[in-house]
């Protein structure tokens, strides 16, 4: 059953590259009060395998955490599971209203994954996911978990 949950999760997630900025003022989201603290094994894991693919590292961005960070807590105490809020905030307004452009952005969920190399195993092994993790033009991430929610933005730079 655990399987099942992890894939049925992992399944609604899509690429999301969102090209025109959308001004959303930061008193619009819920945008917690300080970034998580890095999480050296999801970034060691996630550089290694893009390293094994030929790309460069992506640096962790304390702005997309703290958005990710967000995004997470919020599903998590709505009860959600989306790219969107129930409001209709997406990715782009998230990255914005921490101060991050929206040009290039992509962002993975999940839920029910206990660890974040769990996670990470589970974005590598769907499409749609590791596309985003496999992004050459993305140069910083930053991830969130929350409860069982776990939020994965990749930014990429104007």
């Amino acid at each position: 059953m655990r399987f099942l949950l992890a894939f049925v999760a992992l399944s609604a997630c899509f690429p999301v590259i969102i090209p025109l900025p959308v001004t959303v003022p930061a008193s619009e989201i819920r945008v917690l009060s300080s970034a998580q603290a890095t999480d050296q094994t999801f970034e060691t894991f996630l550089n290694a395998h893009r390293a094994k693919v030929g790309l460069s590292a992506l640096s962790q961005s304390p702005e997309l955490t703290r958005a990710a960070t967000a995004h997470a807590a919020d599903m998590e105490a709505r009860g959600y599971f989306d790219h969107k809020t129930p409001e209709g905030l997406n990715a782009s307004d998230r990255a914005q209203a921490v101060g991050v452009p929206s040009c290039g952005l992509g962002e993975n969920i999940a839920f029910g994954q206990k660890t974040s190399t769990e996670v990470l195993e589970g974005w590598l092994a769907s499409g749609p996911h590791r596309r985003n993790l496999e992004n050459a033009k993305m140069a910083s991430y930053g991830l969130g978990h929350v409860g069982d929610m776990w939020v994965l933005m990749l930014y990429a730079p104007c």
